[in-house]
């Protein structure tokens, strides 16, 4: 029980820290009436759940069946907001990564995020009790975020 206070604990100073301007992350702060600051906020969030999965994968943080459920429902959580986060008329924007095929094939990101809902759905409907279901369920997440990237984000 301490390893998975100090665990999720650490979740949330991850958390905290991505969104703090860890890194090459800007901190950006909140703003409910702008989507890009909000889409910003949410997928610092899900780098930081991301992160806390991949160290329990490699072996660099100890499994903890409690904080990866915790960690696959914040990235499931996020995928919910995400489609109203790309209104039209918002496709340049220099503080963003979101590139310009979000708008000009929204049908098909539509079906991405769609597909992203779905698979984090499904890890978060079965929790992992090992790091090997994690590693199973993350799989498929993983590479939902992936060839996302892929196709809808640019490098600034």
């Amino acid at each position: 029980m301490k390893n998975s206070i100090r665990i999720l604990a650490l979740a949330a100073t991850a958390t905290f820290a991505v969104s703090a301007n860890a890194g090459s992350h800007n901190f950006v702060a909140a703003d409910v009436n702008d989507p890009v600051t909000l889409r910003i906020n949410i997928m610092q969030n899900v780098g930081a759940a991301t992160g806390l999965v991949s160290g329990m994968m490699k072996g660099n943080v100890p499994f903890d069946p409690i904080a990866a459920q915790a960690a696959l429902s914040t990235i499931n959580t996020a995928s919910l907001g995400l489609s109203g986060l790309f209104p039209s008329g918002m496709d340049e924007n220099m503080r963003s990564t979101a590139g310009p095929a979000i708008w000009a094939d929204a049908d098909s990101f539509k079906s991405a995020i769609a597909k992203f809902i779905a698979d984090t759905g499904a890890a978060k409907s079965s929790p992992p009790a090992t790091v090997e279901e994690l590693q199973a369920a993350f799989a498929i997440v993983g590479a939902n975020c992936q060839s996302c990237h892929k196709a809808y984000r640019i490098k600034r």
